[in-house]
């Protein structure tokens, strides 16, 4: 299969860098645009009140646009050549299935695990959310 539009979620974990390593290998071998999208997950009850004050958004926005320009420097490094990169906020399963759509993505790569929240462990993972709802090949990098 030659993936020509490419997409890998990352969240700073480990498993995530290791899905942008094999992302962006699979992007430079076939000349594919690559697509790294960051999802900003709302968070539980407890802690919400945290999210309303505007120096904790801003951190979190910050936090996020460094990480994406890393992993974007990283992915050239590597030789992709066509790169975008997307902030969004949400639930990250749903954001990754939505925005795969709308940019025609043939290729999902995601870590095995991420930073979990409490809900993922209620409501199952972001890979197996991913691997059971999307109409495109999903990589799984452990």
């Amino acid at each position: 299969m030659l993936s020509k539009i490419i997409l890998v979620g990352i969240d700073g974990s480990q498993p995530a860098k290791k899905a942008l390593e094999y992302a962006a290998n699979l992007a430079s071998k076939n000349e594919a645009h690559l697509y790294i999208v960051h999802v900003i997950e709302e968070f539980g009850e407890l802690i919400q009140r945290w999210e309303q004050h505007d120096s904790y958004v801003e951190e979190v926005k910050r936090l996020s646009k460094d990480l994406l320009h890393e992993s974007e420097s990283r992915a050239r490094q590597l030789g992709v050549t066509k790169i975008d990169t997307i902030e969004d906020e949400g639930d990250a399963a749903e954001k990754i299935l939505q925005i795969t759509k709308d940019k025609g993505v043939d290729t999902i790569v995601i870590g095995d695990r991420g930073f979990s929240t409490a809900k993922e462990f209620l409501l199952g993972s972001v890979s197996l959310k991913i691997s059971h709802h999307a109409k495109c090949s999903v990589i799984i990098v452990r």
